[in-house]
């Protein structure tokens, strides 16, 4: 139904469905608000309430604590496998697809494009139990790489933490991988750059001058493994802010790297504008293994031998899967930046 240009939902949804929607509203409203509500709550407790002393406590926990995110490497299954996660997955939904073994007696570096708004595919394969992967790679461990920002922040540092996410850092990804055989660190190398290049249209990725990602596998002896989404970037729309409006002094303000062009997702009740995702199926690949020697100290030769390497097999994975996962002609051209 359609009311002054705005299309809601229809009354008869099946309950499964409203849950999926509401399990990816509730996440991007944690993603987008859950650290600001957190220290808001901390302020509150210790300028307004008796329970005072409960909020200093949480804050020393968190600056005894602050190592964790880069040097620990344990998980919480439950909280991995919240009904949650499974919802969340299930709205899009969200697939894993296997290309190659992945023997559990060694480390593995999934390096994972595009990064996408939100990461959807990523985090429901990797940073949840929701998906198949313990089935598809048994014995193996993995490890979600995220901005340390998330690791200052009260409350939502703990379920991150749960769940097996870690700080972006050398310090982090070489405490995993180093002499760990079957853990796997997951990183989204485009990062935040990238996310603001996440549109429908042609796919464009960040990689030619990420190249740390290399240097570290080869540290630490880890297999490096291209991974790709396919659908990541349609989960949102390409809106545009209208010059010298509200939201565009506002896209000014923080410095919003997209000009005027924003992401447009929908709404609980209503498809037309809002900050939940949309409905759009996401195609996980992992590609194949590349091994690689450890060396404590390589040389750039070393390091844009092997980045050359991962390149072409990442443009082989795009191109070997690009006509089956992906029903949008010009989500099949692949820019690399």
């Amino acid at each position: 139904m359609k009311l002054k240009d705005v299309e809601f939902a229809p009354l008869c949804v099946p309950l499964s469905r409203r849950l999926e929607t509401l399990a990816a509203a509730a996440w991007i409203h944690l993603v987008a608000f859950g650290g600001i509500t957190g220290c808001l709550l901390i302020a509150y407790l210790v300028l307004a309430t008796r329970f005072w002393w409960l909020g200093l406590l949480y804050v020393a926990w968190i600056y005894i604590d602050r190592n964790t995110p880069s040097s620990g490497y344990t998980r919480f299954g439950f909280v991995r496998n919240w009904s949650w996660w499974y919802y969340y997955k299930n709205y899009f939904p969200v697939s894993l697809v296997k290309t190659h073994e992945l023997p559990a007696d060694r480390s593995y570096l999934f390096a994972s494009y595009p990064h996408g708004v939100l990461c959807s595919g990523v985090f429901s394969n990797f940073a949840t139990n929701a998906g198949p992967f313990r089935e598809m790679f048994p014995g193996l461990k993995t490890f979600l790489i995220t901005l340390n920002l998330h690791f200052s922040m009260p409350f939502t540092r703990e379920l991150g933490i749960g769940l097996g996410l870690r700080e972006s850092s050398e310090k982090s990804l070489v405490n995993i991988l180093d002499g760990k055989k079957g853990n796997v660190a997951v990183l989204m190398v485009g990062g935040v750059s990238e996310a603001f290049k996440s549109f429908p249209g042609p796919i464009q990725i960040i990689i030619n001058k990420r190249k740390g990602f290399v240097r570290v596998a080869l540290k630490t002896g880890a297999s490096l493994v291209p991974v790709f989404s396919f659908g990541e970037t349609y989960v949102y729309g390409k809106g545009e802010a209208s010059p010298d409006s509200f939201w565009d002094k506002v896209l000014k303000l923080i410095k919003w790297k997209s000009g005027r062009l924003v992401p447009v997702g929908r709404g609980l009740f209503q498809y037309s504008f809002g900050i939940v995702p949309r409905r759009h199926p996401i195609h996980t690949i992992v590609g194949k293994p590349i091994d690689v020697p450890k060396i404590e100290n390589p040389t750039r030769e070393d390091i844009d031998k092997y980045h050359k390497i991962f390149v072409d097999e990442l443009t082989k994975l795009f191109e070997e899967h690009k006509t089956k996962y992906s029903t949008n002609v010009e989500e099949q051209n692949l820019v690399l930046d």
